[in-house]
């Protein structure tokens, strides 16, 4: 029985070793080489694949390019990271170093051990190791690796079956050494992990003392920054002191100057008084010994003392204000000052002497003062913010005018200004909303009602700015600059009559204004009204004769009405104020081509084009001068630049075909 069992798994070892020796020839002849036709046809393929994928579309040549660039990046990053895992002389076709074949490798292994030691133990095993040997087919050679290795398994196969004890026995003993030698792993990783976490809870100590050391220096450094603030705050204080002082022992100084100034002149004018005969004898006086005259020196003169308090010297200097006397009201408010520093009247009154003299930043000092006084003396806010408003400081001025406003919401100047310097800045709709609330105070002020419809302009609210300066027409009428604003609006809202209409009411009012004139002609010539329109331009022209977009505009018109020679004129004209005008040069170009004169319309084409030389209109009329003159290669090169500028304009291109179809032909006639 055991020799059917023996004979039967013979049978199959060597069944399986022909299946084995079959598949390892059929390995060897199939693997692809790199210098075959395989390999080529691999690489043609991917090439053709490229091909192909920028035949895929042609109208964005761009886009494609780039996604091709990205997918070949992304194949030589994938060849560089798997190069690390051979080494040069690999790469080269040649070992670094002599590998063991299978058959070496195997006889080295446990089983091939296991088959050794049965044979020597037992005939049976040894019978049936040679006779595994013997089948082995004599074609392959003894040094083929496989065939060696496919018998030595045969025979593993053989003993165990043939000694179950034995394997078992051996595999539990390998089964030993292996779970040993996991559990040497185990506990190795386990002291590597303690040893971690002790390092970690070391790392966690330290960071927690680093972290204390830099809470501790921020809290030292911001201390620092602290005590320096606050030094900086003294410092500024000191200095801000220093000012005040400078300037209160300025205004001292100048007052006791006046003061000296005031007497001795005083005191000249009662000396100029005293008869001659009392100077003689106060001569004689002098002249005589102090001891025989036993009389202590007398003076002659000695100005009383006035007894004049703070508030006598503000009224003082308020009535010295109205006079115009502003050197000695300031003197009588420093005065005040001088003695009550805390009137917060006697600051604002100087401030408004140094606005007239001139002394802004002076003034804004002293409304300072007067607010530091009184934080509810609103009138002192808002000179302030008309000083800060003077000095386009607008910002600063608004902040003013709120403050004012916080404390008076019911005075129509604060808004009214504070609607101005929103307008400095652009900020129109808020400035439109303080003009609002002004009109809300006061409704009659038609400055107000025209300033609204200008910001209303700005915004492009053009019906409602009519409607505002139909407002301010209806308090003052006679306002030439509101009808020539309101006929500007009209003309935006293509009302062209009615903007006439209002023109010819600002001209009736101020017929001397050249703009009124100007815009009074533009608007006729978009009526197709050409003659009046020229007569409009020549009367502006009578005021203002150097403005080069009156020459212009007029030179249109007269182009219109076909008198070229007299646009040609007045284009050169306007090039003679401003020879960088693009439309004059292309306007005289036209009217020369008009006139038949191709060759000066191309130098005055050439003009427009160095100027403007994306200009579509001066390259394709430039190619209809030239094609009159039969310059048609010329001509050509000019209509391709238009369509290069606007490809999608028809009359470049029908420019073009036309002459296409003339030298087609002009051919079939040579």
């Amino acid at each position: 029985m055991k020799f059917k069992n023996v004979a039967f798994l013979t049978l199959a070892a060597l069944a399986a070793q022909n299946l084995a020796v079959e598949a390892y020839s059929f390995t060897n002849l199939t693997s692809p080489n790199p210098d075959t036709q395989e390999g080529k046809y691999q690489a043609d393929r991917q090439s053709d694949h490229t091909s192909a994928a920028h035949r895929q579309s042609m109208s964005a040549p761009e886009t494609l390019n780039d996604g091709i660039h990205q997918q070949f990046a992304t194949e030589n990053w994938l060849v560089a990271d798997a190069g690390p895992e051979f080494s040069v002389a690999e790469k080269s076709g040649t070992l670094a170093k002599p590998k063991l074949g299978i058959e070496e490798a195997i006889k080295q292994t446990w089983l091939a051990k296991l088959v050794e030691f049965s044979a020597d133990r037992s005939s049976l095993v040894r019978d049936a190791v040679d006779a595994i040997a013997w089948q082995t087919s004599p074609s392959f050679k003894t040094e083929d690796s496989l065939s060696n290795t496919v018998t030595l398994l045969n025979a593993l196969l053989i003993v165990s079956t043939l000694l179950p004890g034995i394997t078992i026995g051996f595999f539990w003993l390998v089964r030993r050494l292996v779970v040993r030698e996991l559990i040497a792993d185990a506990n190795q990783r386990l002291n590597g992990i303690g040893i971690m976490e002790s390092e970690l809870k070391n790392s966690t100590q330290l960071s927690q003392k680093l972290k204390e050391e830099l809470a501790a220096q921020m809290a030292a450094a911001k201390q620092s920054v602290e005590l320096i603030t606050r030094e900086a705050e003294i410092s500024k204080s000191s200095i801000d002191q220093i000012e005040t002082l400078k300037s209160q022992f300025l205004m001292h100084l100048q007052v006791l100057l006046t003061e000296v100034y005031q007497t001795k002149s005083q005191t000249l004018q009662e000396l100029a008084h005293i008869p001659a005969t009392v100077r003689q004898e106060a001569a004689k006086t002098e002249t005589q010994p102090e001891g025989m005259n036993g009389r202590s020196k007398v003076v002659p003169f000695q100005k009383p003392q006035e007894n004049l308090i703070a508030d006598d010297h503000i009224k003082q200097g308020e009535s010295l204000y109205l006079e115009g006397r502003y050197e000695e009201a300031l003197i009588s408010f420093e005065k005040a000052i001088i003695m009550n520093a805390d009137i917060d009247v006697a600051w604002y009154n100087r401030g408004n002497i140094l606005v007239k003299m001139q002394r802004l930043e002076e003034a804004i000092a002293c409304y300072d003062q007067a607010i530091g006084l009184n934080r509810e003396h609103y009138e002192a806010w808002c000179n302030r913010g008309n000083v800060l408003m003077r000095l386009q400081r607008y910002e600063e001025a608004i902040a003013a005018y709120d403050r004012a406003i916080a404390i008076k919401p019911d005075n129509y100047n604060l808004w009214h200004n504070h609607a101005t310097a929103m307008g400095k800045l652009q900020r129109y709709q808020e400035a439109i909303a303080s003009y609002d609330r002004a009109l809300a105070i006061k409704s009659d002020d038609s400055e107000v009602w025209h300033i609204k419809a200008v910001m209303l302009g700005k915004l492009q609210r053009y019906q409602e700015a009519i409607d505002s300066y139909d407002r301010a027409l209806a308090i003052a009428a006679n306002r030439y600059e509101t009808w020539y604003n309101r006929g500007n609006m009209l003309w935006r809202l293509l009302r062209y009559n009615d903007a006439i209409a209002s023109y010819e009411k600002a001209i009736s009012i101020n017929p001397e204004k050249y703009e009124v004139w100007y815009n009074r002609g533009a608007v006729l010539a978009r009526l197709q009204r050409y003659s009046e329109a020229i007569a409009s331009y020549d009367r502006a022209l009578t005021i203002q004769s150097e403005d080069h977009e009156i020459w212009h505009n007029r030179g249109v018109a007269l182009a219109r009405i076909s008198q070229h020679q007299e646009a040609i004129a007045s284009y050169e004209q306007a090039i003679r104020i401003k020879p960088q005008c693009y439309e004059a040069w292309f306007g005289k170009g036209e009217a020369l081509a008009k006139l038949q004169q191709h060759e000066a319309a191309i130098v005055a084409y050439d003009r427009a084009i160095a100027i403007k030389p994306d200009s579509y209109d001066a390259w394709r009329h430039r190619g209809t001068a030239l094609s009159e003159l039969k310059q048609y290669e010329a001509a050509m090169i000019c209509y391709d630049k238009a369509i290069a500028i606007k490809p999608d304009n028809a009359e470049a291109w029908r420019d073009r075909g036309a002459l296409l179809s003339e030298l087609k032909q002009d051919s079939k006639v040579s």
